[in-house]
């Protein structure tokens, strides 16, 4: 057996504290700078074409564009995406790789973060009270609904949340009865590599390989018993057989209000 050698561990270390400084500047710089431009940008095709544009800059600039498999065969025009969720990158990587025509579906604490609340608003996202009751809780899923029926082309992270052990979680409803109501084909998308690039108590992303991998598109069974809890448990099987990740739907999340593990 070959052992490792000694200066290993400590020269991944330095590279991983150099990547993560200079992810963290350039994520800054493009941040700040996709604001201004937003701001000001009238247009909301034009917003989000200049969103997706850096989101993918913050990629290619620090050597983690990911690999993506089989983007060619997403269908055209309306549709729902639903992805697992490990990472705050998430969103910024599929902000990145999918067509700009996309509105995220987003838990409606990130809307009260200075900046990117501003943003996500003016690209048209839609937030969410995460196990919420009650008439705003039932509002937002009109809203939902209502984009879905008029043909909008929507991503969702079906678990709601992420922590920091690995492990799909169980995945919420909402995104399934909205691809229903608007009979729209649904298409199950697994992300790999953010929970190790920026884990959930992480102060710094590290290298680490990104991969996005969009699965065969699902239709509404209307002849299933439940089919929105069919739509949801194809798609969650889907996912889980291509994150990488173990099957965590056992796990106990805390209630809206406790600690967050993120």
């Amino acid at each position: 057996m070959v052992s490792p050698k000694p200066g290993r561990p400590l020269a991944k270390a330095i590279a991983d504290i150099a990547f993560g400084i200079w992810f963290g500047c350039v994520f800054t710089v493009a941040s700040l700078c996709c604001v201004m431009i937003i701001a000001i940008l009238p247009g909301l095709a034009r917003r989000k074409h200049v969103v997706a544009g850096f989101a993918r800059s913050v990629f290619i600039l620090t050597g983690s564009l990911p690999r993506v498999a089989n983007l060619g065969e997403l269908p055209d025009g309306p549709m729902v995406v639903v992805a697992n969720h490990a990472s705050y990158l998430d969103g910024v990587l599929l902000t990145a790789v999918l067509p700009a025509r996309f509105s995220f579906v987003i838990k409606s604490e990130m809307s009260r973060v200075p900046l990117a609340g501003f943003l996500l608003r003016r690209i048209d996202s839609f937030f969410v009270d995460r196990g919420g009751s009650g008439g705003r809780s039932a509002r937002q899923t009109r809203q939902i609904i209502t984009a879905a029926k008029q043909g909008r082309a929507l991503g969702f992270f079906p678990e709601g949340t992420f922590r920091n052990e690995a492990g799909l979680l169980k995945f919420y409803s909402g995104a399934f009865a909205a691809a229903a109501a608007g009979d729209l084909p649904l298409v199950p998308c697994a992300i790999t590599g953010t929970r190790a690039m920026l884990s959930a108590d992480a102060r710094l992303p590290r290298i680490a390989p990104l991969t996005v991998t969009l699965l065969p598109k699902l239709e509404i069974d209307a002849t299933a018993a439940h089919p929105v809890r069919d739509l949801r448990d194809r798609a969650r099987a889907a996912i889980l057989a291509a994150c990488a990740e173990p099957d965590a739907i056992d796990v106990t999340l805390p209630a809206p209000g406790a600690p967050a593990q993120r």
